[in-house]
């Protein structure tokens, strides 16, 4: 007999990059440097508005002074043919007239100058000048060192507050740039561990509705069903590799039987095709558990699919299902699937029940498919475990222990949820709740 050795091949995990905190470090230095020049700009074009605009004020105000001043010259200047003379009696307020100038002229002649010699030079002065009677012109100049000392003042001001102003708009930049980035950190971190097959807590979801917090919510769920499809593909070999060895090793065995003559063709033809049937039922069942839907849920009728399952049975069995409760129901999904583990449900119960099966639909929160046996039911104990694959708690029976787990598969791709719990007086309750969908009728 020849001994066939298998070479053991050990897999190299694929060496991932850490997360490059040098690239990510370089984008946070450009962002910041960025973020910095807009500070800036912003700051010095707040600052040069504020100056201008501080400086457009201090102008007008100094022409309404001008303005003021002049009109009560004007009113005080008592003009006759050949002269130009100043009524204090019409002029109270002397003193207001502060830093101005004015003289009265008439042909290049000057008649009369008031508070002081008129300045000839237009730096450091406003000037304006108006027509009076019999050909004069009175002119009229106000000082603006004390606008121009304001304006000093004012820009010292702007530069020394500036640097402290950009230095705290920066602080709350950086500050702020943290808050905005620590998402941004959260989901680097997760991508790179699942990179490794390494599936973290969910990352937090940033608080409102923006496109960070809808980024970490589907980079959650992208991270539930990468998990899931990783867990059904690591079900899948440890399951194949377990139920797998047994039809082989008959298979074997007899083929081996065959080869040294221990045993005739139509002895071992019956072990080698029972065999064949086992490994073809359990690949089945095992692709089944494994597989997702490839379409989009469509609306399925509860009663409809529950009499398209009927029909499959024997006749037998069907006059020993009874159909109760809110047959309309719908939910949204896939029928072949609720088919499937509706079949499987029935056929369970069918299986440990010689009694009436009887089906119920619920219509509340949710749409609850109760199915009640009178069979042997199980142990408090086990009842959570109903559903894990291969668990057979009476190897008497027959089966693979795959039915309720593709059941709770099924479940899962649905959105509901299944429970098993004891009936009173004997039997078993399998309660399938799904979502329920609220159907229009015209």
């Amino acid at each position: 007999m020849r001994v066939l050795r298998r070479k053991t091949v050990q897999a190299t995990p694929m060496a991932l990059p850490k997360p490059t905190w040098g690239l990510l470090g370089g984008f946070r230095s450009r962002l910041m440097l960025s973020l910095s020049a807009v500070v800036v700009l912003a700051a010095l074009l707040v600052g040069g508005l504020g100056f201008v605009r501080f400086q457009d004020t201090l102008s007008r105000e100094a022409r309404q002074d001008l303005e003021s001043v002049t009109n009560a010259v004007e009113q005080a200047l008592v003009i006759g043919p050949e002269q130009a003379r100043l009524d204090p009696g019409r002029l109270p307020r002397l003193v207001e007239l502060g830093s101005s100038r004015f003289r009265v002229m008439r042909a290049e002649q000057v008649f009369l100058e008031i508070g002081g010699r008129f300045p000839t030079e237009a730096a450091g002065w406003l000037k304006t000048e108006r027509a009076l009677k019999e050909g004069f012109v009175l002119q009229a100049a106000l000082e603006t060192r004390t606008q121009n000392e304001a304006l000093q003042a004012f820009w010292r001001t702007e530069l020394l507050a500036l640097p402290l102003s950009l230095l705290l708009a920066l602080m709350a930049a950086y500050l702020l740039f943290g808050y905005l980035m620590r998402p941004v950190r959260h989901l680097t971190e997760a991508a790179h561990a699942i990179a490794q097959q390494r599936f973290p807590k969910p990352v937090p979801v940033p608080p409102g509705q923006d496109e960070l917090s809808d980024l970490a919510e589907s980079f959650n769920r992208m991270t539930q069903a990468v998990e899931g499809f990783l867990e059904r593909e690591r079900n899948f070999a440890r399951y194949t590799s377990h139920e797998l060895r047994t039809p082989l090793a008959t298979l074997r065995v007899q083929v081996e039987a065959l080869e040294q003559g221990l045993l005739s063709p139509q002895e071992s033809l019956p072990p080698i095709k029972a065999s064949l049937e086992r490994l073809e039922r359990l690949l089945a069942g095992l692709l089944a558990l494994t597989r997702s839907p490839q379409k989009d849920p469509q609306p399925v009728e509860v009663g409809q699919t529950l009499r398209s399952v009927a029909q499959h049975l024997t006749p037998e069995e069907r006059s020993r299902i009874t159909l109760e409760g809110d047959l309309e129901a719908w939910v949204l999904g896939y029928e072949e699937l609720l088919q499937q583990a509706l079949g499987n449900l029935l056929g369970n119960a069918l299986k440990f029940s010689s009694q009436t099966v009887q089906v119920e639909v619920r219509q509340e929160a949710m749409i609850h498919i109760h199915i009640l046996d009178r069979g042997p039911g199980v142990r408090e104990e086990d009842l959570s475990r109903l559903g894990n694959p291969f668990l057979r708690l009476q190897p008497r029976v027959e089966g693979m222990g795959l039915g309720l787990a593709l059941v709770r598969h099924i479940t899962t791709l649905l959105g509901g949820r299944l429970e098993f719990r004891n009936r009173a007086g004997g039997g078993l309750e399998a309660i399938l709740s799904l979502p329920r969908l609220e159907v229009k009728r015209g």
